[in-house]
């Protein structure tokens, strides 16, 4: 087997990890060195920075180790001193964060895409609303947790928007980040989830999950979902993470980013905070 075919993922903070989300991910740090670059990614992105990694290690010597994560769980990770070298964020405010409090290369940040965000309900007919969840106790809902995954924060806000109560909005079940909320729709231990459009790109390649859409809500009259990259200050002359960056609006990786279900800004536009 290649060793492009032998990634090593890494879900922060653990080295060794079983994902939850299709059960099929191990995550062994023994399988292959370290890489020439850590590139921290949000857990939304995971298939996506993988198939970005597999893109550039084919065209360049360069070598990229994934980490995935919450977004607030790695910027902090990275406050701390994580050897990461560039986070792909699901926002805009922690990647420019970093750049206030040193952390980051300023004027490296840039936005690579924009998430839509989705309220998935199996069995609850092709008409609904994010207010029909009323019908449901708040334990049979769940979400990203928002304090740490800007999904999360987007479905907190849709609720809100939606006439919920704080009561209410307390009482949901909220887990470490958008994939583990797909796990927990698919696994039944919740009724209805807010999952990213993402989620339902990778369900049809991997064909593991079910997944209809018309089952699923698009929360289109709501801001996307700005996805911010940035380089961080420790990799400032690292040649491997300074191609990642530059490479994110070539025309081959933009078109990986839009293939699984991300929408992208013009160019001109794609360095905007």
């Amino acid at each position: 087997m290649p060793l492009s075919c032998m990634r090593r993922f890494v879900n922060a903070p653990l080295v060794i990890v079983v994902w939850m989300l299709w059960g099929s991910d191990i995550a062994a740090s023994a399988e292959r060195p370290m890489g020439d670059a850590r590139i921290a990614v949000a857990a939304n992105f995971r298939d996506t920075a993988e198939a970005i990694a597999l893109h550039l290690e084919a065209r360049s010597d360069y070598r990229y180790d994934i980490i995935v994560g919450s977004t607030g769980k790695l910027a902090s990770q990275v406050i701390n001193g994580a050897p990461f070298d560039v986070l792909m964020a699901a926002d805009r405010v922690r990647p420019q964060r970093l750049v206030e409090e040193g952390y980051a290369v300023a004027g490296s940040q840039r936005t690579y895409a924009l998430g839509e965000l989705g309220l998935w309900w199996p069995g609850a007919g092709e008409l609904f609303a994010v207010g029909d969840l009323s019908m449901l106790n708040p334990r049979e809902v769940c979400l990203a947790n928002p304090a740490l995954a800007p999904y999360g924060s987007a479905a907190l806000t849709a609720l809100r928007e939606a006439g919920f109560s704080e009561r209410y909005l307390a009482g949901l079940v909220r887990v470490d980040n958008v994939n583990l909320v797909t796990a927990m729709v698919t696994q039944r231990q919740v009724r209805a989830g807010f999952i990213a459009r993402s989620a339902l790109v990778v369900a049809a390649k991997r064909e593991t999950v079910q997944m209809d859409e018309t089952e699923i809500l698009w929360l289109s009259d709501h801001e996307p979902i700005h996805q911010a990259l940035v380089l961080l200050g420790r990799a400032q002359h690292n040649s491997a993470a300074r191609f990642w960056v530059e490479q994110i609006d070539h025309p081959a990786i933009r078109e990986l980013i839009r293939a699984d279900g991300y929408q992208l800004r013009p160019l001109e536009s794609a360095g905007d905070r």
